[in-house]
């Protein structure tokens, strides 16, 4: 492949990232104001302005737009996670300001999210087991956290990999029992951290 031709390939490579973003965008507003379930790919197409045509070339299902949509907000999930923390130096307060972000950032969503997730108990761990796993700078920053906070206090486990996953989905478990049985997101993010460390932690 000559270098002319890398550098168109990559340049369509970039415009395709930038019109699935701006579509994924259109996509969010839709499902978080209507939903996943009802809606045909006709309708998703009609809301954000493309053909059907267009939008099944970018996502071959509708399933498929949708596990695109979860990626596209765990990747907005993280980077506003890291620009909260950047400055911050307590580990503890890092794990906090997580489960502040996840609840509200689930809370804002609902609409979206319920049907799939209640219909599939087993819908992000296929989410964090697929080949691309977007939730994976997540868990490296879950990760470093409890590194960070091994070095002041001894925990259970000395795998900061593996309590970064047991407390992702301690936190699920509130999330779940919300979507199933109603109510709000209102625990404290600071009790929740407690309840979970008692478990997991130290």
């Amino acid at each position: 492949m000559s270098t002319h031709t890398t550098v168109k390939h990559k340049i369509r490579q970039k415009v395709e990232e930038a019109k699935k973003e701006i579509i994924l965008d259109a996509v969010s507003d839709y499902f978080e104001t209507v939903g996943f379930s009802e809606p045909k790919m006709q309708d998703i197409a009609k809301a954000v302005g493309i053909s059907v045509g267009a939008l099944y070339k970018l996502f071959p299902s509708k399933d498929a737009l949708f596990f695109a949509y979860v990626g596209h907000q765990i990747e907005q999930f993280s980077r506003k996670l890291a620009d909260m923390c950047e400055d911050v130096k307590d580990p503890q307060k890092c794990l906090v300001l997580y489960i502040q972000l996840k609840f509200s950032t689930f809370a804002s969503k609902r609409k979206a999210i319920e049907d799939p997730v209640i219909g599939d108990p087993l819908f992000f761990v296929k989410m964090n087991t697929r080949k691309e796993n977007p939730a994976a700078a997540i868990f490296e920053f879950l990760a470093e956290q409890f590194e960070r906070l091994a070095r002041k206090k001894p925990l259970k486990s000395s795998n900061h990999m593996k309590t970064a996953y047991l407390f992702n989905a301690a936190t699920m478990g509130y999330i779940e029992y919300w979507l199933n049985f109603g109510g709000g997101l209102e625990e404290k993010a600071e009790e929740v951290f407690d309840r979970i460390m008692n478990g997991i932690g130290a």
